[in-house]
């Protein structure tokens, strides 16, 4: 087992929370009713709060930077890195509550043909089983299960998973330039794939460029070169700008990024804002703020994975309860006490998920030895 001391980046879990919130909020509206959908209110929502891109954006940049770090701090600690190690851990990590998702989803059809009631399929195991669901989407649509298909995102990330760890092991000293490959060739796809919309958003093709900017970051970092050091110390002026900035492009991110040229560098531009936070709760000086000292949002960012998973299939619930009383039609329901009870319903599940299913799985790690 290794023995040397990994650094753990405490501001960052709050982050998580904050970026499953806006996939929360992309997703927390239910409703089917044209005077509600044509309400100012529901426009307004609509143009400015249905962004769970940006949750995506922020998953995958983190997810290359922590990847990366984790492989680099092993390789620095015991100058080597061992890959089937590696790859169980994630494993550990992902792969329990995302097959009890697939699971539950199976039931849920089986028991929807006995009990009348109209849920969609599921796709065919075979694209859930090699997480290429992302490309089954591109293919076939995505009018199926409605929790499952976020999971498109975790197909993208085991497949980054996958890539990544080859790299590492047998071509370390190209990882910086490889790279620089994947986000070029994100930046061609997306020319590639402008006019369709559905390739361009769930093709690996369009996201490995947010991972490789992460991993970038933290080739960059782990390294401690003169300009990290120097950017360590930025003055809370710059730090501030740079957040405003930021803040006005999460709040007109649909008109910002409304012509083909923005479209393209979307995410690359995305990258860069939250590669930036990244750096910035992880190691400057000057914290305008310091998001680890907020201890339920690190919770609640400790059980993102759960939040996320659980999500879909409490709202799926609830609009089938909702429909039994009708309540769908009703503005309260939809704008307050559906988000509410939704989300409340999803922490609780997802808080008892990860202490008594996710957490002993992951225990699990400390008794497999390195290769």
């Amino acid at each position: 087992m290794n023995t040397y001391t990994k650094k753990y980046f405490g501001n960052l879990d709050a982050l998580r929370f904050l970026a499953f919130i806006t996939v929360f909020l992309e997703h927390m509206i239910i409703t089917n009713n044209g005077a509600i959908k044509g309400s100012s209110f529901y426009q307004f929502y609509d143009q400015h709060f249905r962004l769970g891109v940006i949750g995506w954006d922020f998953y995958t940049v983190l997810s290359g930077f922590l990847i990366t770090w984790i492989i680099l701090e092993e390789y620095k600690s015991t100058s080597k890195f061992s890959l089937i190690y590696f790859w169980v851990k994630r494993c550990l990590r992902i792969w329990p509550l995302y097959f009890l998702m697939i699971i539950i989803g199976l039931l849920l059809v089986a028991m929807s043909r006995y009990s009348g009631n109209t849920v969609h399929s599921i796709p065919p195991l075979s694209w859930l089983l090699t997480f290429t669901l992302n490309f089954y989407i591109v293919n076939h649509g995505q009018a199926f299960l409605f929790f499952l298909v976020f999971f498109w995102s975790i197909s993208v990330e085991e497949q980054l998973y996958a890539l990544w760890g080859i790299v590492s092991k047998w071509a370390k000293q190209l990882l910086p330039a490889v790279c620089v490959v994947l986000i070029i060739a994100s930046l061609a796809f997306r020319i590639y794939a402008l006019h369709s919309p559905t390739n361009l958003y769930f093709n690996s093709l369009s996201w490995c460029g947010n991972f490789a900017i992460g991993a970038l970051l933290a080739h960059f970092c782990i390294k401690g070169s003169s300009s990290f050091e120097r950017l360590k110390r930025l003055p809370k002026s710059v730090i501030l700008i740079i957040y405003i900035l930021f803040i006005v492009n999460v709040l007109f991110y649909k008109q910002i990024y409304a012509s083909d040229v923005m479209t393209v560098i979307e995410r690359l531009s995305a990258s860069c804002f939250f590669s930036f936070i990244i750096f910035e709760q992880a190691f400057c000086d000057n914290h305008l703020f310091t998001l680890g000292n907020l201890t339920r949002l690190n919770y609640l960012g400790k059980i993102s994975y759960g939040l996320f998973c659980y999500h879909g299939l409490v709202i799926l619930l609830f609009e089938q309860f909702l429909i039994h009383f009708g309540w769908l039609n009703n503005s309260l329901s939809v704008f307050i006490i559906t988000p509410v009870i939704t989300f409340a319903v999803t922490v609780l599940v997802s808080a008892i998920s990860y202490n008594y299913f996710e957490k002993p799985i992951m225990r699990l790690r400390y008794k497999i030895k390195p290769e």
